[in-house]
């Protein structure tokens, strides 16, 4: 079977979407998937960056394609790569399997399923967002250009499906396959850390405001007694440290708040190993994979209850959810984790077992059947 992943960003660009189609590029030749990558030559979307050299492509065919700012719209949604069209449309594939449903990639996978190039799969990695006139108008236009053309549709969580179904999509066409993690790189983590006079609180992911909460975290730092804990943020800017930066100089938390910026996987394996506590405070979400990955480290989590992350974290068993934007809950929260180790070491006991569930060897064979659908349903 050959296979398509039609992509915005790919790796060493980092993002979960980014992680997800990674893993699925280099784990399905195992299951007898030849794959072929289309993505751009973005770094990130916000700011407008490319990488500046030629990339190794790793085990997977991988080809990068120029992307152009066309148009100024909410979250990149207007950046464009015009040369990865006709590379489509001249090929054939068993299945086209585009990610992030908004995105340029995504439409040039559409087309390809229309001019028979391939049966069209699509991983929405999508979420109900904030509401908006603009999200109402992309949630009316968007799902009849991509999601309702697909023979299968994807959604991470039972929520995405559900809202995927507000959107159009066919519900006997949605799969619902979880994101996976790769535990074997958090096997070495600890059970429980050991003791220290400050609890560590981590966050990673990207330094967007608009997005991951981050002002709402460094407001709840403030609300939490000072000297006994501090907190990493760990990450790419994305156009965020400079108001994080002057909101911790405003509110003088420079002593218990680190901007760590980007850091290469094996430093950030050791930010999860000697973190206590994993918080996520995102605004809107829909499968944060750093949840995953903090679970499987033993971390306890404190997150917000926004897209899929309650499909993720057991409130009261392996994290803490609270509602997104309520900086008093995220600090009585923190301040719950950080006061109680016996907690802290239950609730990331479970986690870690937790994270077991959504091993990589368990879900490749889960999107496999969904190819074999997708082509059965197509047909000849």
């Amino acid at each position: 079977m050959r296979v398509l992943q039609l992509t915005q960003r790919f790796p060493p660009a980092i993002g979960g979407v980014e992680a997800h189609v990674a893993h699925l590029a280099s784990g399905l030749p195992r299951e007898g998937v030849q794959v072929e990558v289309f993505t751009t030559d973005l770094r990130r979307d916000i700011p407008f960056d490319r990488f500046e050299r030629p990339l190794p492509n790793g085990s997977s065919a991988v080809h990068r394609f120029r992307a152009v700012r066309a148009a100024d719209v909410p979250h990149a949604l207007g950046n464009l790569a015009p040369g990865m069209v006709p590379a489509v449309l001249s090929g054939s594939w068993d299945v086209i399997h585009a990610h992030a449903y908004g995105y340029f990639p995504t439409f040039a996978g559409t087309l390809g399923g229309l001019l028979d190039r391939g049966s069209l799969v699509i991983t929405p990695h999508a979420d109900p967002g904030r509401p908006s006139r603009e999200k109402r108008l992309f949630d009316r236009v968007v799902p009849r250009m991509t999601l309702q053309r697909a023979q299968r549709v994807i959604a991470l969580t039972p929520r995405e499906a559900t809202y995927l179904a507000t959107l159009g999509v066919q519900p006997e066409r949605i799969r619902v396959i979880p994101n996976g993690v790769d535990v074997g790189e958090f096997a070495a983590a600890k059970d429980g850390r050991g003791r220290s006079d400050r609890v560590t609180i981590l966050f990673a992911g990207r330094c967007y405001p608009d997005q991951k909460g981050l002002e709402v975290l460094v407001r709840a730092m403030a609300r939490m007694p000072r000297g006994g804990v501090r907190l990493r943020i760990v990450g790419e800017d994305w156009g965020g440290y400079a108001v994080v930066s002057t909101l911790v100089r405003e509110l003088h938390l420079q002593d218990s708040v680190t901007l760590v910026g980007r850091v290469e996987r094996p430093e950030l394996l050791r930010e999860f190993a000697n973190a206590d506590i994993f918080v996520l405070p995102s605004l809107f979400d829909s499968f944060p994979m750093t949840l995953l990955e903090a679970m499987a480290a033993g971390l306890p989590v404190v997150a917000t209850r926004v897209g899929g992350v309650p499909d993720i974290v057991d409130d009261g068993r392996t994290g803490i959810l609270v509602d997104p934007g309520d900086e008093e809950s995220l600090a009585r929260a923190l301040v719950t984790l950080a006061a109680d180790e016996n907690l802290r070491h239950s609730l990331g006991r479970a986690g870690r077992q937790r994270s077991q569930g959504y091993s990589w060897e368990s879900i490749l064979p889960q999107v496999k059947r969904v190819y074999e659908e997708a082509v059965r349903e197509r047909g000849p």
